[in-house]
């Protein structure tokens, strides 16, 4: 049976161990071990940066939605990707209003569970816009839940999100968004642990002037399987692909019309001498006459040559090209 200290041996133990007259064995971290620190609260937060072809992503989500919704109003609406960030499942259900139209959707082939938020003030702009009205009334919509006819409408424009959302991903990875369920109270859904992380994009919709927002969610854990890909650039087997779409970019550039512009010559003036100026008047510029002028492609020095008249036409001759390296060949 162990021995019990009494309380005055426990309390010289505690002071010796206060002064310093015990030691203690202390066992740390060898210099040695390969290790890393890691803040658990900033996971991932630069997503942009570590998976660049997510942002490609949600910015043809924006693209394909917007023509989609325009299509489906038959008027013109404006979708901006604004912000991709990683969040916690409970921060993001505390900032949610009740009611939400929020709609939970699988991502076949990957695992879980994802959520689409349409925010209340967006659903009654689009159904006013659905039922002919402007679609920019302010309304005050908490406090009350959605009628029949307002979900079968907020169910056409939740399809049309999961479809453009799945049209998007087809040329990274074949992700399917597939419509489960609708919640109007974020609070009863648990689709992660309440402290793990979300990959939350925020789409603004506008009809001339901003009407709500679009957030679509996927857990972070769902992703990781395809994390490499979203991470790297072209793929070895695109490689074919890619440098014909370059060879069609580079051969369309060249029908791009340009500003070219010749600079005569350019002087200062002050203001008092720019308000006095009269018919007659004449300016001392500051390029020498017997000197190249410069030609320049979009504000940009390109060739060298002289002015002169041809019939009745001002022209330019070329005597030399600038930056040689730079100027794209004719």
């Amino acid at each position: 049976m162990n021995q019990i200290l009494s309380q005055d041996e426990v309390d010289a133990l505690l002071k010796g161990l206060d002064k310093g007259e015990i030691e203690t064995e202390q066992k740390g971290i060898e210099s040695d071990l390969d290790y890393q620190l890691y803040d658990w609260n900033t996971q991932g937060r630069n997503l942009k940066g570590d998976m660049p072809l997510l942002g490609m992503i949600n910015e043809r989500f924006a693209g394909t939605l917007k023509n989609s919704l325009s299509a489906s109003l038959r008027r013109l609406v404006e979708v901006d990707a604004r912000n991709l960030e990683l969040i916690k499942f409970e921060e993001f259900q505390r900032a949610l209003p009740i009611p939400t139209s929020l709609h939970l959707f699988k991502m076949e082939p990957l695992k879980g569970t994802g959520m689409l938020v349409l925010e209340s003030r967006l659903v009654f702009n689009l159904l006013e816009a659905y039922l002919g009205g402007s679609g920019t009334d302010s309304t005050k919509v908490e406090g009350r839940d959605f009628t029949a006819i307002e979900k079968k409408i907020i169910g056409k424009i939740v399809s049309i999100v999961l479809e453009n959302m799945t049209q998007a991903w087809a040329e990274t990875f074949p992700l399917k968004a597939t419509f489960v369920r609708s919640e109007t109270n974020a609070l009863a859904v648990n689709v992660v642990h309440p402290t793990e992380f979300l990959v939350s994009v925020k789409m603004e919709v506008e009809f001339n002037k901003p009407i709500g927002h679009i957030i679509v969610c996927i857990p972070y854990a769902s992703i990781q399987p395809i994390r490499e890909k979203l991470s790297g650039g072209f793929q070895e087997e695109d490689e074919d692909v890619d440098r014909g779409w370059m060879e069609r970019l580079q051969k369309e550039l060249k029908s791009v019309p340009v500003m070219m512009s010749v600079d005569l010559g350019r002087t200062h003036l002050s203001v008092r001498e720019f308000l006095n100026m009269k018919e007659g008047d004449i300016l001392v510029l500051e390029n020498d006459p017997r000197k190249d002028l410069t030609a320049k492609v979009e504000g940009q020095p390109k060739f060298a040559g002289i002015a002169g008249k041809y019939g009745n036409r001002k022209v330019f001759k070329v005597e030399r090209i600038l930056n040689p390296s730079s100027t794209v060949g004719t």
